[in-house]
């Protein structure tokens, strides 16, 4: 699984692939909810049949999730 990793250095958010082991891949960091909450469509697409989580960094709450496996 390869893709681009974009990492914003004050960011709150991240947009995730889990792999089979619960091992993480980081996608995309935002410093906005609403921004993060936009794009999570378009990278799942991407990845169909992954899970695709989108998480806060600094509580670890899951925010949103994809289907997958």
């Amino acid at each position: 699984m390869s893709g681009q990793v974009f990492s914003v250095p004050n960011a709150i958010y991240d947009i995730l692939i889990r792999d089979a082991d619960g091992r993480h891949l980081e996608l995309e960091s935002f410093e906005d909810l609403e921004t993060a909450r936009r794009r999570l469509p378009s990278i799942a697409s991407r990845y169909p049949g992954t899970k695709v989580t989108l998480w806060n960094r600094q509580t670890r709450v899951i925010v949103a999730e994809t289907e997958g496996y």
